[in-house]
């Protein structure tokens, strides 16, 4: 289901991930841009913004001990216990990328977004009327992150049965960034299930990158790089 216009590859392939692939600390590297001049600099605290860090905000002693993969425009941190997907389209580019635990998992697909201006109000009516018109539900409810989408869609599996699923939109405001995360399964509808993943979301970093961009046009993402053996 396409829920933004200018995205029109969905994903159907899948590439894992295992946390001793490509590893990457947060800290930026010598000479790397430190991110947007638009970041919030007074607490870089995850838990204290309710939203995941903008690269520009993630100082050297920044979660010193968190390991986290490097995937273009988000570095998500690697924990045991949660595997990391990269899903890929037809033309296995990279597009999405996802953290899935035995209760659950979230999808997590960055874009770029206006100067100073949040999307999440707009793009949130957005994807509760394409979810009515593709024969589901939805209903606005407010979750520990602000509004959100509690939703039911209607799916059709391999085998040619519909089935209906519910699923759980939380959209996120960045420094000329939104980041649009999907929780499925027992974390779609059940809280507890649902933390250990909402902490690590809250832990991505968002590398928004300083070439200028559409409103709405998918960050890129990648894999990291094959290791030797």
């Amino acid at each position: 289901m396409a829920l933004f216009r200018r995205r029109r590859d969905e994903p159907d392939l899948e590439a894992s991930l295992e946390p001793g692939d490509e590893v990457a600390d947060e800290r930026p590297a010598d000479g790397e841009p430190a991110g947007s001049s638009d970041a919030r600099t007074a607490s870089t605290s995850p838990d204290a913004m309710r939203r995941p860090l903008d690269a520009g905000e993630v100082g050297p002693d920044a979660d010193a001990t968190l390991t986290r993969l490097d995937l273009g425009a988000l570095r998500v941190p690697v924990v045991p216990g949660v595997e990391v997907r990269v899903e890929l389209n037809e033309q296995r580019q990279p597009i999405a990328v996802s953290l899935v635990s035995p209760r659950g998992g979230v999808q997590l697909i960055p874009f770029a977004a206006p100067r100073g201006e949040g999307v999440w109000d707009d793009v949130r009516r957005e994807i509760a009327e394409l979810v009515r018109q593709g024969g589901g539900s939805a209903r606005e409810v407010t979750g520990p992150f602000g509004p959100e989408l509690a939703a039911t869609v209607r799916q059709v599996t391999p085998e040619g049965r519909e089935v209906t699923q519910p699923v759980r939109f939380v959209g996120f405001d960045g420094p000329r960034w939104f980041l649009r995360a999907t929780f499925s399964g027992p974390a779609a509808t059940d809280r507890s299930a649902a933390d250990l993943l909402e902490q690590l979301v809250l832990r991505v970093v968002v590398v928004r990158g300083g070439e200028p961009m559409a409103p709405r046009d998918p960050l890129p993402l990648r894999l990291p790089p094959t290791p030797h053996v």
